[in-house]
């Protein structure tokens, strides 16, 4: 058997991929430059800060990340004295095995020399350039999250609303709280997307090991992951178990040899946080703007909540992935409605919860893409606006709109559009479709009738 010879590059593509390289290196240093001087001008970052000295103590110091140094530096990098109500104290609360992952962005020491290129490598040793580069790698996983979630549903809208979908990714209020804060609720989102895109394609070792990387805060995504784990062993998909064992027992390893005695420090470093008092709830915020009957009120939904949720998991059991993927979306948006402590930031992972309604509002009416750019225009105008309304008159009312906004705007959303992913519309394709595949069907079975005659 004779393969054909492979035609070599000429000088011509050569140099126009030399030109593709060169403007794409061009357009990336371009957008980077760009998120370090932002990060530079706009004060703030604690959020990325506090994990990424720890990592830089522990590295060049041999000082635990769990320290009261790493707070007071992360408080004098982020220009604040004292936290405010609402931000969370400048505590590490990540787990080592986890805290490891920033290690590649810390790595690069102050001392480098500046000679030759290793100027560069100096420059990425600076606060506001580490963030800077957090914060690209941030804008990028949120343009992630956004295409994949419609890649996860096989929704294709048209250019124009991918362009204002993709908008709203990146300029949203919550995504714009969590970018300038360093939140690592960004890479969750996208974390959280990846697993369930690998889940429902029946890649199970991937799904547990990328599982593993989203722990990193358990009032985001706890129920996320417990929903995944029990479908996973109603299923008898062990893979999934093997895959997390694995990446957990080889981060743990790690962490355990270089490091340890971390768990104690860890753990108190964690309650440290558990009992400072910062962040907002939906109990909170329903006592504060109903007195009367906002305790009842809390109560009575934390109940109707934790019943829809039981009553959802158990029906995904005999579903499809569709009808999962709903599932997985109204989890996250009910766990910030159940009372959890959290930050404004930490409900960016409910974006992709919009993708999927934004779908069932454009495949199930017939204006639909007219409908589906109201509740875009919507989901970004209402929280800045009420954001502009806090900043003026620091009245909490506001803030805790914004808390309760996003996700109860995705919960009456996601049941507003529940009936398409439980019963899909047929398109004019699959009805054709089906069509031809029953006249192949019955014109198969005359031949063979035919033939056996």
């Amino acid at each position: 058997m004779k393969f054909q010879k492979r035609r070599s590059l000429s000088a011509r593509d050569i140099q126009l991929l030399i030109l593709i390289g060169l403007i794409l290196f061009t357009i990336l240093g371009s957008l980077i430059g760009a998120d370090i001087q932002l990060s530079r001008m706009i004060p703030g970052g604690a959020a990325f800060y506090a994990p990424w000295i720890g990592a830089r103590e522990f590295l060049y110091n041999h000082l635990g990340p769990y320290g009261a140094q790493v707070q007071q530096l992360t408080d004098q990098l982020a220009n604040r004295a004292v936290p405010e109500g609402g931000e969370r104290p400048s505590y590490v609360t990540i787990p080592f095995f986890l805290l490891i992952t920033y290690f590649p962005i810390a790595v690069v020491s102050d001392a480098v020399p500046h000679e030759g290129v290793l100027v560069f490598l100096n420059v990425l040793s600076e606060p506001a350039s580490a963030r800077g580069i957090w914060l690209f790698l941030s804008e990028a996983a949120l343009v992630g999250t956004a295409l994949l979630s419609l890649r996860l549903i096989d929704w294709k809208p048209n250019r124009i609303f991918q362009v204002a979908y993709a908008l709203l990714s990146v300029f949203g209020f919550y995504t714009v709280i969590a970018l300038l804060d360093g939140s690592p609720a960004v890479l969750l989102g996208l974390i959280y997307i990846a697993v369930l895109f690998a889940y429902t394609n029946q890649q199970d070792e991937l799904a547990g090991a990328l599982l593993v990387l989203g722990l990193f805060a358990w009032e985001v995504g706890g129920l996320f992951v417990l929903m995944l784990l029990w479908n996973a062993s109603y299923h008898k998909r062990g893979r999934v178990w093997a895959g997390l064992g694995m990446m957990l027992s080889m981060l743990l390893l790690i962490s355990f040899i270089i490091y340890p005695g971390w768990l104690l420090p860890y753990l108190g470093s964690t309650l440290a946080a558990m009992r400072a008092s910062f962040g907002v709830s939906s109990h909170a915020a329903l006592n504060r703007l109903w007195p009367a009957n906002g305790v009842r009120a809390s109560q009575a939904l934390t109940v109707v909540l934790i019943v829809m949720l039981f009553y959802e998991w158990s029906v995904t059991r005999n579903a499809d992935a569709r009808r999962f993927v709903w599932a997985a979306c109204l989890t996250l948006a009910a766990t910030p409605l159940l009372g959890v402590r959290t930050e404004l930031g930490n409900l960016t992972v409910l974006f992709p919860c919009l993708g999927l309604i934004f779908a069932g509002v454009v495949n199930r009416w017939r204006a639909g893409y007219w409908l589906a750019t109201l509740l875009l225009l919507i989901a970004f105008l209402v929280p800045w606006a009420w954001f502009s309304r806090w900043l003026t008159t620091r009245d909490q009312r506001w803030q805790d709109y914004l808390l309760l906004f996003l996700p109860a705007f995705s919960v009456i959303g996601l049941y507003w559009t529940r009936w398409w992913f439980v019963r899909p519309p047929r398109t004019w394709y699959d009805h054709v479709r089906g069509t031809l595949s029953a006249t192949q069907r019955l014109a198969n079975s005359r031949q063979s009738t035919n033939s056996g005659g």
